[in-house]
């Protein structure tokens, strides 16, 4: 019995530090559960939350929305005032909205108006004038100047100007205008005459086989006939002979064809 009770005199103070160590122990692993299972509790709270679509702060979200948003939505609708309705296409209002547009009064232009407004580029301008045949200026406008006539040998005005070109060349239209007349003369060969625009009458001379008659609207550049011969002038070379008269009086053609 004496031999039980050494024993456990030396033996007592391991085992009561032995069980305290295993006390701490139990404890530390009970801590450790614990709070774990406290961030397991709060993960899955979280998660939940943002599957959820709630806020996790209310208050900031709410201030955010209450600086930001409502203050652009605020901003939006006075930047909105003033601007005039579309007129309704489809109701009576849709003539007096036009004239409105045109005398100022804010209409909108839809994005397809402006472009129907807008000129395509890619068609072409036919030009005002152009010369009627391809060659350079013989004999120029004389004005009231006399000049000499080699063909009838004689010292007059030369009411026109005189464009070389090739026998039988295509004879071009040197303005838009209606066809005014095509007769034959005795000094000037045949003739075709035009009445633009303006009322300009453009008489060109030495045009044989003609491809128009009177009364036929010709474009800037449509063919006339072919170049042919000018008797009071059959001493030149190869040429038209092209007049412009306005109220009775001779013009330059020159200085017209030049704009």
């Amino acid at each position: 019995m004496e031999h039980i009770r050494n024993f456990l005199r030396g033996k007592g103070f391991v085992l009561a530090l032995t069980a305290c160590i295993l006390a701490a122990a139990a404890a530390g692993i009970w801590a450790v559960q614990t709070i774990r299972n406290e961030m397991a509790r709060d993960l899955e709270n979280s998660r939940t939350e943002l599957l959820s679509g709630e806020e996790t702060d209310p208050g900031i979200d709410a201030g955010m929305e209450d600086d930001t948003w409502q203050q652009e939505t605020a901003e939006a609708a006075r930047e909105a005032e003033g601007v005039p309705e579309q007129p309704d296409s489809a109701g009576p209002s849709s003539s007096s909205g036009s004239s409105g547009g045109a005398s100022g009064s804010g209409s909108v232009l839809e994005p397809s108006e402006l472009q129907t407004a807008l000129p395509d580029a890619s068609v072409s301008v036919t030009p005002a004038y152009t010369q009627p045949v391809s060659g350079q200026v013989l004999a120029a406008f004389s004005g009231d100047d006399l000049v000499y006539n080699e063909t009838l040998g004689d010292w007059r005005t030369h009411n026109g100007v005189d464009y070389a070109c090739k026998e039988n060349e295509d004879v071009l239209a040197p303005v838009a205008a209606t066809v005014e007349q095509v007769t034959a003369d005795g000094n000037w060969g045949p003739v075709v005459v035009l009445k633009d625009g303006q009322g300009r009458l453009w008489r060109l001379c030495g045009v044989t086989d003609p491809a128009v008659k009177e009364g036929d609207a010709v474009a800037t550049g449509d063919k006339l006939g072919k170049a042919g011969s000018i008797p009071c002038e059959s001493l030149l070379k190869s040429h038209i002979h092209l007049e412009v008269m306005e109220d009775g009086g001779y013009l330059d053609p020159v200085r017209i064809l030049k704009g």
